[in-house]
């Protein structure tokens, strides 16, 4: 698979909370998450859990919009528009956007994610801002 192709599938699966076809874009053993929230996460098994807690919620829904990639012989690099809306029935609906950034690695015959960044975008408040 291409950088491109693998990127789509990354996406797709975090949409579609498929969690075997995420799993197939990540390395082995060791990658780096920074979430929303500041964690950070240095092991794929880690990633995994934190994903399949995710996934086990049927409330939520993302949009993704690629806004950049870059891509070399061996690395590749996408900023991604998120939007995720999340409307739990017995809570108030919430709806948060951000940017998330991805770099991959070409092993061998595949391209791996090793780095995942969200960094939350606030609405503005100021017009001059």
């Amino acid at each position: 698979m291409t950088f491109r192709e693998t990127l789509e599938q990354h996406l797709r699966a975090l949409k579609e909370r498929d969690l075997d076809a995420l799993i197939a874009t990540l390395p082995d053993d060791e990658l780096t998450q920074i979430s929303a929230d500041g964690r950070l996460v240095r092991s794929v098994d880690e990633f995994v859990r934190r994903h399949r807690d995710w996934f086990s919620s049927p409330s939520w829904t993302l949009e993704t919009r690629l806004e950049e990639l870059t891509e070399a012989d061996a690395l590749g690099l996408a900023v991604v528009h998120l939007t995720c809306r999340d409307e739990p029935p017995d809570g108030d609906r919430v709806v948060t956007q951000g940017f998330l950034t991805l770099a991959f690695a070409r092993q061998d015959d595949r391209w791996v994610m090793f780095h995942d960044q969200t960094t939350p975008t606030r609405p503005r408040t100021d017009p001059a801002g």
